[in-house]
C-alpha cells in the first residue's frame, strides 16, 4: 500500500526572498567578487579599490604583482595598506628583496621602520620555505616575496596557505610570468606610464573578469625605496 508523501514535501519551493528572509540569520552573501567587505584591507587607490574583488586586498588569497623592471613605483603602491598595517601594529616580513630597503625612503611613506623585518636567501626553495613558515605564524600583516623562479605547484602551495592567513601576501615577480600558469587568486601587471603614474591591468581576479588597465597617481616620490649596496645584508 503507498504511503502518503512528508506535507513537507508537497509545498511549493521557496523564493530567494523566502529563503533569505526565513534565513536571514544564517546567510552569507558575498558581493559580485566573492569577498565578505570586512576582510578587506583598502589600497588606498579609489580607482583601484573599486577593481579588486571585495573592494580592497584580501588578507585570504595569493596576490602576484608582475613587473616589467624592479623600482617602477611598486612598493608606493602599497605603501597605503603597508602603513595602516604598521600603524596597527602589526610586522611586515620581506623574503629575498632584490636591495635593501631604504628606510628612510619607506618612513616617508608613513610606514613604520621598526616592524619591518627581512630575510634574504639565495635558494628558491628555501625562500619558498620561509614564505610559507612567514604565513604560517599569523605573526604578521603582510608577507611579501620576491621569487622569481616561481612555478604553478608553488602558487598552489602559497595559495592554499594564505587561505587561512590573516595576513597580505604579495608576490613580485617578472613581467613575463604573465604567460605561465599560477593558482594565484589575484595576478596583476604593472607598467610606468609616466613619473608618478602606473598602469595597473588585473589579469586574474575571482568574479567578473576585467582586462581595462587602471591609471593609478602614485605618493611622490620622496627618494629610492631600495640602495643598491648589499655589502651590509648577511645572505642566510
Amino acid at each position: 500500500m503507498p504511503t502518503l508523501a512528508s506535507p513537507s514535501l508537497l509545498l511549493a519551493p521557496l523564493s530567494l526572498l523566502q529563503i533569505e528572509t526565513r534565513f536571514r540569520d544564517r546567510i552569507w552573501r558575498g558581493d559580485p567578487s566573492g569577498s565578505a567587505p570586512d576582510q578587506i584591507i583598502s589600497s588606498g587607490f579609489n580607482e583601484l579599490d573599486k577593481a579588486l574583488p571585495g573592494g580592497g586586498w584580501s588578507p585570504h588569497s595569493l596576490t602576484e604583482l608582475l613587473l616589467p623592471t624592479e623600482g617602477l613605483g611598486e612598493i608606493r603602491l602599497l605603501s597605503p595598506s603597508l602603513e595602516q598595517i604598521t600603524r596597527n601594529g602589526r610586522t611586515i616580513l620581506l623574503v629575498s628583496p632584490p636591495y635593501i630597503p631604504y628606510m628612510h625612503a619607506w618612513e616617508n611613506l608613513n610606514i613604520d621602520s621598526r616592524r619591518i623585518v627581512m630575510v634574504r636567501i639565495d635558494r628558491p626553495a628555501e625562500r619558498l620555505w620561509v614564505l610559507e613558515q612567514g604565513i604560517k605564524s599569523a605573526a604578521f600583516g603582510a608577507v611579501i616575496g620576491w621569487l622569481p623562479g616561481i612555478n604553478q605547484q608553488m602558487t598552489r602551495r602559497l595559495q592554499i596557505i594564505a587561505r587561512t592567513a590573516a595576513s597580505l601576501v604579495f608576490l613580485f615577480r617578472p613581467a613575463s610570468a604573465q604567460f605561465e600558469p599560477s593558482a594565484a587568486s589575484l595576478r596583476i601587471l604593472l607598467g610606468s606610464v609616466r613619473q608618478h603614474m602606473l598602469s595597473v591591468r588585473l589579469l586574474k581576479r575571482r568574479g567578473t573578469p576585467t582586462d581595462l588597465p587602471i591609471y593609478i597617481t602614485l605618493p611622490a616620490r620622496p627618494s629610492l625605496s631600495f640602495i643598491t649596496s648589499s655589502a651590509t645584508l648577511t645572505h642566510a
